[in-house]
């Protein structure tokens, strides 16, 4: 609905829906025995009354509460309904859940014989994708319970499911609320069982047809659903339930189906002026309302502020959990390129992982945070510039220690560049945007393999003794627009500085 329009009397429609929810779970539970039928009716009262404020999280419980019994009966498929429904529920709950409300009265609505008003005003009210999802919805739970149950119909849905099914929901386990049946419900999933179940069914072709049928049914009420004619929208819900009727007895003649002509009549019979009073109450007691000028405006105003707030709500997320001063590390190969092309790919990809494995557990020694960049470097993000020059210090003695032993095929040499100031870190503190990261990787480019290079801020707030440091002076990097000052950390004892020239 657009933010310029409104329903009339929207509470009285909120409180009915919630009621229809209440109404039916009530009604599925009956045919459950499972509650006792005191806790049954609160529990259908409680969805009531938690869709009245929270309709996606009242379709979340009605699931759980109907699995429940299904689990005790059979695990194997609960636990397959219990899934299912929790999906259905993300694609039908959106808004104020109205595709799952309708898709629970369709199932709901079998012993009366009107789900087949349920299909028609699914599209009515949802549109062609959602009602037919709805629709559908609808179609599978209904077969998938017969064949759990073993009864070859369901309302007007043959299942192709033969006695005595999988499960037996008229049979509760002795104090069920106790959950003493879980261990041997447990003991006894059959996985085959249900799979045998589902294989066994006579004539699959009859239950795809009939679930297209009620697809192509839902989508069907919304083509006239936003027509300005009171009649052509009763006569979209009319071609619908018309659509269900002639395609049953069409499924029935051309596929010698099992429902009985006497129950698609009465289906049709009942569905048909319930799926009109349906849309004839949506149009005349629940109309949508359009806004005039100015009340459209100030709605849009409300809106624009609405979306500002959210916003700024995103940028202080940003600003306060993901945007920070920090120091960033950042880490190369030397000649991984020409490494490659002498090992091969997977030779090379052992180098690769071995230097991970050797680096990142000292990044986090040093209270550090770093990741693979997903090449053969690695970044990371540290508090202080002390803890960033220690690691990489100890980063390249660890290195050097490991291409002098036994255990390395091939030399490793890394270059590591350190720079500090704003970057914006992932959920794991990672960095992965930002000046400091853009800044570390440009100072980087200035060393050789084996060298550690940090910009002057960094070299004054590492506290090194001044042998450990040489001034290298201002470079020209690429991207930054001023010249940067860079010095180079000599790690081991009499290494010479590395020969660059300065800009």
């Amino acid at each position: 609905m657009p933010p310029t329009a409104s329903r009339a009397n929207d509470a009285l429609l909120r409180y009915l829906a919630s009621g229809a929810l209440a109404l039916a779970l009530w009604s599925i539970l009956q045919r459950m025995p499972f509650y006792p039928a005191w806790l049954g009716l609160l529990l259908a009262a409680g969805v009531g009354a938690v869709a009245l404020f929270s309709p996606g999280n009242a379709s979340l419980m009605f699931v759980g509460i109907v699995s429940l019994p299904v689990i005790a009966a059979e695990f194997v498929a609960g636990m397959l309904f219990l899934i299912g429904g929790l999906v259905a529920t993300q694609y039908l709950s959106m808004g104020r859940a109205t595709g799952f409300l309708v898709a629970a009265i369709g199932v709901a609505a079998v012993p009366l014989h009107a789900e087949w008003a349920a299909v028609a005003l699914a599209g009515y009210l949802l549109g062609k994708g959602r009602g037919a999802i709805a629709a559908t919805a609808m179609g599978v739970s209904m077969i998938a319970t017969g064949i759990a149950l073993g009864a070859p119909l369901v309302g007007t849905l043959a299942t192709g499911s033969a006695s005595p099914g999988i499960m037996a929901l008229s049979s509760p386990p002795a104090d069920p609320l106790m959950f003493g049946w879980l261990v041997p419900a447990l003991q006894a999933a059959d996985p085959t069982a249900v799979a045998a179940a589902v294989g066994s069914v006579k004539n699959p072709v009859v239950v795809g047809a009939q679930i297209g049928l009620w697809a192509v049914a839902g989508a069907l009420g919304a083509l006239v659903s936003t027509s300005r004619s009171p009649l052509s929208r009763l006569a979209g819900v009319s071609a619908a339930v018309t659509l269900l009727g002639a395609g049953h007895i069409a499924l029935q003649v051309a596929l010698d189906g099992p429902v009985p002509l006497s129950t698609l009549l009465l289906t049709f019979g009942v569905s048909l002026p319930l799926a009109l009073l349906g849309s004839a109450t949506e149009m005349w007691v629940f109309p949508i309302r359009r806004m005039g000028p100015r009340k459209a405006h100030a709605a849009r105003e409300r809106d624009v502020d609405e979306l500002l707030r959210v916003i700024a709500s995103a940028e202080d997320e940003l600003a306060n959990r993901h945007n920070t001063e920090a120091v960033v590390l950042i880490t190369d190969m030397k000649s991984f390129s020409s490494m490659t092309e002498e090992l091969g790919s997977m030779g090379a990809a052992k180098i690769v992982q071995r230097h991970r494995d050797l680096l990142l557990p000292i990044i986090a020694k040093h209270k550090g945070t770093g990741a693979p960049t997903g090449g053969d470097g690695l970044v990371a993000c540290f508090r202080s510039p002390a803890d960033a020059v220690a690691a990489a210090i100890e980063m390249q003695r660890a290195l050097e220690g490991y291409t002098g032993s036994d255990r390395s095929p091939h030399e490793l040499s890394v270059r590591i560049g350190i720079a500090s100031g704003e970057v914006v870190v992932d959920g794991q503190g990672v960095p992965f945007l930002g000046t400091a990261l853009n800044l570390a990787a440009r100072v980087m480019d200035v060393a050789d393999g084996g060298r550690i290079m940090i910009t002057s801020y960094v070299s004054s707030a590492a506290t090194l003794d001044p042998g450990q440091i040489f001034r290298h002076g201002d470079f020209k990097l690429k991207n930054i627009a001023e010249a940067i000052p860079v010095s180079e950390v000599l790690w081991r004892e009499q290494m010479t500085p590395q020969e660059i020239r300065a800009s």
